[in-house]
């Protein structure tokens, strides 16, 4: 007996937009993040590289692409990140799985720069 896709779904991971508010002097705040949406997700790794610096031949990105499947939702956009523990993931793609709401899966890239 296999186990449902409802029950792969075991991280919990939050949807967040960018948020920037007036700073009284014409210009913006820092910006800060508000979570749109808190849902429980499958998480799998699909692709990984290393981007060296011409110059030094140093480390200067390590992107790797994840996706996540989650029940369906509204309000979804390419212009949100996804916050899972302390790592952010910057959404790159959505999906309706068969254009039947019912699930939907996100690809997304998590940026991770060394200095």
């Amino acid at each position: 007996m296999s186990v449902s896709r409802v029950g792969k779904l075991k991280n919990s991971i939050t949807i967040q937009s960018l948020s920037q508010g007036a700073d009284g002097y014409g210009g913006y705040a820092s910006p800060s993040y508000s979570t749109v949406i808190t849902a429980f997700a499958k998480i799998t790794p699909k692709s990984g590289t290393q981007v060296f610096s011409d110059k030094t031949g140093r480390q200067v990105e390590n992107p790797h692409t994840h996706e996540f499947l989650i029940r369906y939702r509204t309000g979804l956009s390419t212009a949100q990140r996804i916050k899972f523990g302390t790592r952010v993931f910057d959404i790159i793609q959505i999906n309706d799985e068969n254009d039947n709401n019912n699930y939907i899966t996100i690809k997304a890239k998590e940026n991770v720069g060394i200095a």
